[in-house]
């Protein structure tokens, strides 16, 4: 289970620069959903950053029910010049783009 969620993005001059990220409070047994802690907004270095320190980020959605589910996990681009959503063989795909965006 990740240890970071990303709920968000914001958008600086058409790229992406910060997310919002909350650590993952809890999950109950047998469900796919869990609880967050508290949103902070880092900078999509920071997180990089955390990917590259080993930490275990995933995206994450609202349910129906106000809970959180995972859509994917996140991994570091190539180089570490960004990040981005991976299915689950590690293969990119666009969920990071489906989040909901801040102004």
């Amino acid at each position: 289970m990740a240890q970071h969620a990303i709920t968000a993005l914001h958008f600086k001059d058409g790229a992406m620069d910060l997310v919002a990220i909350h650590p993952v409070a809890e999950r109950e047994f047998g469900s796919k959903d869990f609880s967050l802690g508290t949103a902070q907004r880092i900078s999509v270095a920071e997180c990089a950053t955390l990917l590259a320190a080993g930490e275990e980020v995933c995206l994450a959605r609202r349910t129906e029910n106000h809970g959180w589910e995972v859509l994917c996990d996140v991994e570091l681009l190539p180089g570490g010049a960004g990040i981005t959503g991976v299915d689950i063989v590690g293969r990119p795909n666009d969920a990071l783009q489906q989040l909901p965006v801040w102004d």
